[in-house]
């Protein structure tokens, strides 16, 4: 059984038998006379569990989730120490190369994308060089397999030094590593001790620590402990704390999409007006100055443009189809006709997507090219934004319907009798009471069919083509933002390469784009929504 799995079991029991003791203990406080007691017997039994269980548990939680941090610390600052002389040594001759220097005066002067990337392939090949010159001399003076191991790492670049740990605690667990060599099998070998010695270590500490909790709550019990107070406040203090995940994980979100969109800015060398306002999108960046067609264009308006026209075409669908739905189920039809059409219309929310993209691509995108060209437009195609839109927007139509539904039915029926006592129609009841009342449900909903048109990536890819083209005419093929992601970050990409990196930069646009739809929509909430006292 593996060491974390029967630890856990260990401290099931500790906590069960805590909670055993603390209301033993509080009856035997007592006497025959529970009713002295403060708090019921069950709360000291929950306090002494607590104290049993909480501290340990938070202990395991932290070894879990900083653990590999710690062992990997350990073991990079025993691969560093053992590669000191050798990174030195790289460095004075990195120091006295002059195909670097001039390489990096290139990259300095930077005017042209494809000769800094040039540029920088050249510094790549001559520290290759440099770093294969160093190995060689330090295997003939008998150096350490750490030493070579943690000079490699030293030298790497920061984003491939990831890949090399992860690696050597591959070789290190009996895992299936990406590469294996002498310095990875080296670093695999140091993480075995250092591993054992964390794990062990800290499931010795929460045991002693969960044994520990137990003996001090023990000594708290009396008759007159207010066990139930602190049990309450441990409990509220964990409600605060599930509220608080969704913020931290929201900054996390952020922070990481931060993080990497700044390495891309970077790596094009911070031109923040081509990709925001460029028109030409091809993320492909020429290994060498001479190649054709590999421009590393990173203009996003075409897809910003995709993304716009495909939404729009959705929510025309959506919008008006599913918001006069909801008014006529909740307003007008019948508990029969209700039972069988809102049923039947949220069905469409659980068709998979990718069923909505074969409808798109063989039945919707050849009949709206037939009728198109019928018209005169010889140049429509099948796979195009209209299609693209239009079985979109039949897919959001349960997101609109549904919750404007619900939305509606939540207004009080007192205000839909005065209106009638007022002398209005069902039709100016509606329109004048019902749909302003509701009105920051339905703008709710609206809001949750847009995010979701936005972010679908399946019909859009079948339906609408893949070539980033900037367009108005919704008859050709677009993509949009969420395509263009899927497709960076498919396969086997360097999280090095602006190619890649650039996926970060269009999710951090489509964040502030989400962000800033939801501050507009309640301004509009705040200004429209009618108050009922």
């Amino acid at each position: 059984m593996p060491i974390n799995a029967l630890i856990l079991l260990m401290m099931l029991v500790l906590i069960s038998a805590a909670f055993y003791v603390g209301r033993t203990r509080a009856l035997r406080s007592a006497g025959r006379e529970s009713l002295s007691l403060h708090s019921l017997p069950n709360y000291h039994g929950y306090f002494v569990a607590l104290w049993t269980g909480v501290p340990a548990l938070l202990l395991m939680t932290a070894l879990a989730i900083f653990g590999p941090s710690i062992t990997d610390a350990v073991v990079q600052g025993r691969m560093a120490q053992a590669a000191a002389p050798l990174v030195s040594e790289f460095e004075s001759r990195v120091e006295s190369d002059s195909a670097l220097q001039a390489a990096q005066a290139e990259i300095d002067a930077g005017a042209d994308v494809n000769a800094v990337t040039a540029a920088r392939n050249t510094i790549n090949a001559r520290r290759d060089a440099l770093s294969r010159a160093v190995i060689s001399q330090a295997r003939a003076n008998g150096e350490t397999a750490l030493a070579i191991a943690g000079f490699e790492y030293a030298i790497q670049p920061p984003e491939r030094r990831g890949l090399f740990i992860s690696d050597a605690r591959a070789v290190a667990f009996n895992g299936q590593p990406s590469q294996l060599t002498p310095s990875i099998e080296a670093a695999g070998a140091a993480f075995r001790p250092v591993d054992s010695v964390v794990r062990y270590g800290g499931a010795t500490l929460a045991i002693l620590l969960a044994i520990g909790g137990l003996a001090w709550s023990r000594t708290r019990i009396q008759a007159g402990f207010r066990a139930r107070n602190r049990v309450e406040s441990a409990f509220m203090g964990f409600l605060i704390f599930c509220s608080g995940i969704a913020i931290l994980t929201t900054i996390g979100i952020v922070a990481s999409l931060l993080f990497e969109s700044l390495r891309f800015f970077e790596a094009i060398n911070w031109r923040l007006d081509q990709f925001l306002f460029g028109t030409q999108w091809s993320p492909q960046i020429a290994i060498r100055a001479d190649q054709v067609g590999q421009t590393g264009a990173f203009g996003a308006v075409p897809l910003f443009a995709g993304t716009f026209m495909i939404t729009v075409i959705a929510m025309l669908v959506a919008g008006p189809i599913g918001l006069f739905a909801a008014i006529y189920l909740s307003e007008y039809a019948g508990q029969r006709t209700r039972k069988i059409v809102k049923p039947v219309m949220e069905i469409l929310a659980g068709i998979p997507t990718v069923v909505y993209g074969f409808f798109a691509l063989l039945t919707v995108g050849p009949a709206i090219r037939a009728a198109a060209q019928w018209v005169g437009f010889e140049s429509a195609v099948t796979q195009s934004a209209l299609s693209a839109g239009l079985v979109m927007g039949v897919m959001i139509i349960p997101f609109v319907s549904s919750l404007s539904d619900d939305v509606i039915n939540a207004v009080p029926q007192s205000l839909r009798d005065g209106a009638y006592a007022m002398g209005a129609t069902k039709s100016e009841t509606v329109k004048q009471v019902i749909l302003p009342a509701a009105l920051p449900g339905i703008v709710g909903a609206f809001l949750l069919a847009i995010s979701r048109a936005v972010g679908e990536t399946m019909i859009v890819v079948m339906a609408a083509g893949q070539g980033a083209n900037l367009t108005a005419n919704p008859l050709e093929s677009v993509t949009t933002i969420t395509v263009q992601i899927v497709m960076l970050l498919t396969g086997d990409q360097e999280f090095d390469s602006a190619k890649t990196l650039s996926a970060f930069a269009l999710g951090l646009v489509l964040f502030v784009f989400t962000l800033a739809l939801n501050i507009i929509a309640l301004r509009v909430v705040q200004r429209y929504r009618e108050k009922y006292e």
